[in-house]
């Protein structure tokens, strides 16, 4: 009885030390920055924008190997980059609903622009050999008619890296992912006009409201 007592006891010391193992390799990581506002000429359209709802809550949640439970919260900081970065392509934008867009508010609209992330990678490295993190992301830009008619479906990738020093791996996932998102930004707002559907529809509208 006493040996079971203590089979017991051992194996409840054992299940505390894994537990306070597990809540103490856990890594939580909320990036936030500022963007700076791209210096370009609008586009001559009036776009509707829809952040899609897994956007504003985007978290990355993964188990690396070795290491620990990883978060990676980057729901505000999407807003913060797209919506602004938007405003400036566009000599007008406003933020609809649903597709179609059928409000009578929303007759003036050439297009509807919905921004999803549908990719995020991020790599920590195991051993002091390996200085440096890396995230990789990748947005979707789908582009409707007013109608809900697709035009075409854009995605555009982006990678970071930053330096772990003497900072903490967090702070160092934290600025590799916005150097990508950077990178993701600079790709839309001088690419964005170059795509191959884009520049038709860009070339329809602009001939209707010469006609117009």
């Amino acid at each position: 009885m006493l040996n079971t007592y203590r089979s017991r006891g051992k194996l409840l010391v054992l299940l505390i030390v894994h537990c306070c193992y597990l809540v103490g390799c856990a890594s939580s990581v909320l990036v936030q920055s500022d963007f700076p506002t791209p210096l370009i000429e609008p586009l001559p359209v009036n776009v509707g924008l829809i952040f899609a709802e897994e956007l504003r809550d985007f978290q990355h949640h993964e188990e690396l190997p070795q290491q620990a439970n990883w978060t990676i919260d980057l729901g505000d900081i999407n807003i913060t980059m797209l919506q602004p970065l938007f405003e400036s392509m566009f000599v007008g934008t406003q933020n609809v609903e649903i597709i179609p867009a059928d409000a009578p508010e929303n007759n003036t609209l050439d297009g509807i622009l919905r921004a999803s992330l549908n990719r995020f990678e991020f790599d920590v490295p195991v051993t002091s050999d390996n200085k440096f993190t890396e995230v990789w992301m990748q947005y979707q830009l789908d582009l409707y008619e007013p109608n809900g008619e697709l035009i075409t479906e854009w995605q555009v990738s982006g990678y970071g890296k930053a330096e772990i020093g003497r900072t903490k791996k967090t702070e160092a996932v934290s600025r590799a992912a916005i150097n990508a998102m950077r990178e993701v930004g600079a790709t839309i707002s001088t690419r964005f006009a170059q795509q191959p559907q884009i520049g038709f529809w860009l070339k329809e509208r602009q001939d209707a409201h010469s006609i117009n």
